[in-house]
């Protein structure tokens, strides 16, 4: 925003002396004396005009000093505005299990995956000042999308998700770990205030080569926050049945195994949160706590440049005194030398 002002505002009341002046000399009627350099260069008649221009100099010399005086000057404030995200990873669980259909829909019964899916979509696109990657995992643990600001990218890869695309099984430990691989491959670039994982699982872990404490102790010694959300519940739950050729046949209960202790074994010791989310809106509840205890960090700085513009009426005023009474530029006139004669 840029702004006028003077910084010796008062000084321009000085500018009423110009019409008191011009009044005076109107009406002082004759006198023997004019104030003016040089009076006697203006002695002929052929000079009348020339003392007439000279005077309106002088006046105009006079305003423009005044407003020098006054320093009128510039002022440009600029605000920057910095927005610090995170660097984040979601580790998302792929197991078989997560076609367990615990959860509700608008329609009926909906799977794990089906209920997380569009609260995950919505969480990335909430943090659009964050980096953020996804793991998936299952029996194995692999990176879908390495630490990006390409969120609708992102988004479209989350809803491409199904069970199925890794071998089963549940590596939990492996999921965290590839997840800290790829926060600290990136740490040198991290553009961020800091870094943090939430992993999002529905079972306990059974396979992997890195187990849950040992993850959890790199995480601790990284100094990186893990994030739990245990997905269903406990017990028997249904789970929809398939035959040979992918074709759903019906719907059979089956046991669930859920360790929500050692989910929060995970989060203590890294000084994150856990949550156990059995339906729905638990899911949104636990993200939005997630993104309320890592809120991006905006700062708002202002600079004010001011510019000093009392040379844009200083030079003019010296040029028109100048002009008006070569004099003052150095020696006399020749008209003045002439009248002197």
């Amino acid at each position: 925003m840029t702004s006028f002002r003077f910084d010796n505002g008062w000084l321009l009341l000085a500018l009423l002396l110009i019409p008191a002046v011009m009044f005076w000399r109107r009406h002082r009627g004759r006198t023997p004396v004019l104030l003016v350099p040089y009076a006697a260069a203006w002695a002929r008649a052929d000079r009348g005009r020339v003392q007439e221009w000279r005077i309106i100099g002088l006046y105009a010399a006079m305003v423009l000093l005044i407003f020098a005086a006054a320093r009128p000057q510039r002022k440009d404030e600029r605000q920057e505005v910095v927005s610090r995200g995170y660097d984040l990873m979601l580790a998302v669980d792929l197991s078989t299990s997560m076609l367990a259909e615990d959860y509700s829909g608008p329609n009926g019964p909906i799977n794990r995956l089906e209920a997380v899916r569009p609260v995950i979509q919505a969480f990335i696109t909430g943090r659009p000042s964050d980096r953020i990657g996804i793991v998936l995992f299952a029996g194995r643990a692999y990176t879908l999308a390495p630490l990006t600001t390409e969120h609708g990218w992102l988004e479209k890869q989350v809803a491409r998700l199904r069970i199925g695309l890794i071998e089963d099984g549940t590596a939990i430990g492996d999921g965290l770990g590839i997840s800290l691989a790829n926060l600290e491959a990136n740490r040198g670039t991290a553009s961020g205030v800091g870094a943090f994982v939430v992993l999002l699982t529905d079972g306990a872990n059974t396979s992997g080569t890195l187990t849950p404490p040992q993850a959890t102790a790199i995480a601790r010694h990284r100094k990186i926050p893990v994030y739990t959300i245990g997905t269903g519940r406990n017990g028997m739950v249904p789970f929809p049945v398939f035959d040979a050729s992918g074709r759903r046949t019906g719907t059979q209960q089956r046991p669930s195994s859920l360790d929500l202790d050692a989910l929060r074994i995970i989060s203590a010791e890294t000084g994150g949160h856990s949550f156990g989310a059995g339906d729905a809106k638990a899911v949104s509840s636990a993200f939005a706590a997630i993104d309320a205890a890592r809120k991006i960090e905006t700062q708002v700085k202002t600079h004010a440049i001011v510019t000093e513009l009392f040379a844009w009426a200083t030079v003019p005023a010296l040029l028109l005194l100048i002009l008006a009474y070569p004099g003052l530029g150095g020696g006399q006139s020749k008209s003045a030398r002439r009248v002197s004669a």
